[in-house]
């Protein structure tokens, strides 16, 4: 029998992880979450930034799309979205969009993003796993 869905029945965002992750041969712990609905809203954003799709009606009703990829746009929306993710679902205040931008390697921030988008739900589920498992970042990049 399904359980009621009530406020109190879901973790959310009160689910908390410890990730470990490498560093110049040390290993760190970080306690990270998922993210809430509009703070994941805003990480989705980020990660289809200069990705355009535009339709235009044909004679036979139809619609034709066509794709515009802007890679450099593209590419700063992600490292920004990883960024904003790592600020956002880290469970330590003193862990904020400054420090991320400016203390953490590309590395662990790509890293610790990864688990985040993976625990929230952001992105083809399998397709994230494969990426994580791999080592994979072209799922992140495009």
């Amino acid at each position: 029998m399904a359980k009621k869905l009530t406020a109190g029945v879901l973790n959310g965002t009160a689910y908390q992880e410890t990730m470990t992750v490498m560093w110049n041969g040390e290993e760190f712990e970080v306690d990270i979450r998922p993210l809430n609905n509009k703070e994941a809203t805003e990480i989705e954003e980020l990660l289809q930034e200069g990705v355009t799709v535009k339709g235009t009606p044909t004679l036979k009703g139809k619609m034709a799309q066509t794709l515009q990829f802007d890679t450099k746009a593209n590419l700063r929306g992600r490292k920004r979205a990883a960024i904003k993710a790592v600020a956002y679902g880290t469970v330590d205040p003193m862990i904020t969009e400054q420090v991320v931008e400016n203390e953490f390697p590309p590395k662990l921030v790509d890293e610790i993003a990864r688990r985040i988008y993976e625990i929230t739900g952001i992105g083809n589920k399998q397709q994230v796993q494969e990426a994580v498992e791999s080592d994979d970042d072209s799922f992140f990049q495009s």
